[in-house]
């Protein structure tokens, strides 16, 4: 099984960071000493000539405390930053390399957490188990300098500790439940988030503006809820420590100290540097409290990345060297139980060099016989045959390479231009670039724009019309130079003039050969294609 974090390749620098960890570790532990040695020697003893020597141990300490603390943060910032990095990079990957049935579990909300949260908690996870490391060798070090310093009130301040370590662990069962609430909540919130921004022109036209207000104001309230309810937890957990160790323990301490130095069984100095001892002992306790109580959700993460990673797509054995036909096999396809069939028993044969109209009312199912033909959704029964090849059979990469598809939710990103264009193929070059934009009548566009392909065109577009935004996609496709071009109603925000001169590079001679299939309601795309399927035609139903 392939982890989404290399160990290996960061060992020496974990190392390297145990080493510093420990280093910092025992110089916090030399501060108490120079106070134990002014007290004993300064202060009680008188002898001004070591004044300078617990003020120059000071100062060393201090010194290589930054000195220490600068070289962890750089080591750090090699390791755990990143972990997080080459998580996100592997978990992206290895989302591209799936097919679409292997992430049909997944809605599109926890994807993203996964690959944005779980990743940062995966490197968490491994930054606070070395921590933990070095938290297990000082803690007992600590231990066996206080019972050096008085035996009777070590044993006294370590009586405490398993109540301690009990409520953390009731308190950290209690936190994981509510932080998988929260993740749920989040992966709801995410896909709400999603949706509204791909279809905002969809929610304005609608007049949806205030239900969709609504649905947010109750997902950010849960939300807000689950966090405030995970966060408590933890401030409990502190608060029942602080309250225990620094204050009730504290103060019982000091005043058993002060009887034991009455009685002569221990020293004032002693005594107060055993009680700045003890507070170094509590802080360490804290943190490894604290390691505690997070450690679920980041262990959590790490299972939801190594569940991810070990996803693995069907075995598909049979190639596809070229597009022949397309064939739908008595394919039946619903959405769920309950609701009625979109497509029943349909049958539909499309070979090679047609160009094919597929026309029916808003909302029959014509872009579901398109998913289905891309492989977004399987069939309920029946077959999809590619070239006479089961469609389940054929790798995804290689029928992607032969079919370009233009849905009618395809996605422009943040990015430039270029960027969005080179999509459609990764090495295309500037005059490949600029004459798919010149045949899909958006090359003038695009000069006439200050920074011309550098432009960002906002997410999925919005900086764009709704013609232009298809033009991009028409020229993105262009760009795969694919041996079947699908569209499904890709022309419907383009005027019938733009729409005509698309249609006439579609279907003139310089992509003779081709296979186009519309998707479409316009009479103009309808007699331009050499065969037109009514819907009817298509299903039983």
């Amino acid at each position: 099984m392939k982890s989404c974090i290399s160990i290996k390749s960061y060992s020496r620098k974990m190392v390297l960071y145990i080493i510093l960890q420990f280093l910092k570790a025992g110089l916090l532990l030399l501060p108490p000493y120079c106070y134990l040695l002014f007290l004993n020697q300064v202060i009680t003893d008188k002898r001004i000539g070591w004044l300078w020597a617990v003020v120059g141990l000071y100062a060393a300490v201090f010194a290589g405390k930054a000195l220490v603390s600068v070289l962890l943060k750089t080591v750090y910032n090699q390791i755990f930053p990143m972990m997080a990095l080459e998580a996100k990079r592997n978990v992206l990957e290895k989302y591209s390399e799936l097919d679409m049935e292997a992430l049909s579990g997944y809605t599109a909300g926890e994807l993203m957490e996964r690959l944005h949260r779980d990743t940062e908690k995966a490197a968490a996870f491994w930054e606070k188990k070395l921590e933990l490391w070095v938290a297990a060798v000082n803690v007992p070090v600590m231990t066996g300098i206080l019972l050096s310093l008085n035996w009777m009130l070590a044993v006294v301040s370590f009586l405490l500790l398993p109540l301690s370590f009990y409520v953390t662990r009731r308190i950290k069962a209690k936190s994981n439940v509510q932080y998988q609430r929260r993740r749920e909540i989040l992966g709801k919130y995410n896909d709400f988030m999603i949706h509204n921004m791909f279809f905002w022109k969809e929610v304005k036209t609608n007049c949806q503006e205030e239900r969709q207000r609504q649905q947010f104001g109750g997902l950010w309230k849960e939300l807000g809820d689950s966090f405030l309810k995970s966060h408590m937890f933890w401030f409990l957990n502190r608060t029942f420590l602080a309250f225990k160790d620094v204050f009730l323990t504290k103060m019982g301490l000091y005043l058993l100290g002060g009887i034991l130095v009455i009685y002569q069984m221990a020293t004032v100095p002693a005594l107060l540097a055993f009680m700045e001892y003890y507070g170094d002992f509590v802080n360490r306790l804290l943190q490894i409290s604290d390691i505690l109580i997070q450690r679920g959700e980041q262990e959590a993460s790490v299972k939801r990345l190594d569940e991810i990673m070990e996803l693995r797509s069907p075995e598909r054995p049979c190639g596809l060297e070229h597009f022949e036909s397309v064939e739908f096999c008595d394919v039946s396809f619903s959405y769920g139980e309950g609701q009625g069939k979109v497509l029943q028993d349909c049958r539909l044969k499309i070979r090679q060099g047609e160009t094919v109209a597929i026309r029916g009312e808003s909302g029959c199912g014509k872009s579901t016989l398109i998913r289905l033909m891309a492989g977004c959704i399987v069939p309920e029964s029946g077959q999809i045959r590619w070239n006479g090849i089961p469609m389940e059979q054929i790798p995804r990469q290689e029928l992607y390479a032969k079919a370009g598809f233009l849905m009618q939710e395809s996605m422009l990103f943040n990015l430039t231009i270029r960027e969005n264009l080179l999509f459609g193929r990764a090495d295309a070059g500037e005059e490949e670039l600029r004459a798919a934009c010149a045949r899909a009548n958006i090359m003038e566009f695009i000069q006439g724009l200050e920074r011309g392909f550098e432009t960002v065109i906002g997410e999925n577009g919005i900086k764009l019309s709704g013609g232009q935004k298809q033009r991009l996609l028409i020229a993105r496709l262009f760009l795969q130079d694919t041996e079947l071009i699908v569209f499904d109603e890709a022309t419907s925000a383009l005027d019938y003039q733009n729409e005509s001169e698309i249609l006439n590079l579609l279907l003139q001679e310089e992509i003779a050969g081709k296979t186009l299939i519309m998707v479409t309601h316009r009479g103009t795309s309808v007699a331009r294609c050499s065969r037109v399927i009514a819907w009817q035609e298509l299903s039983s139903n």
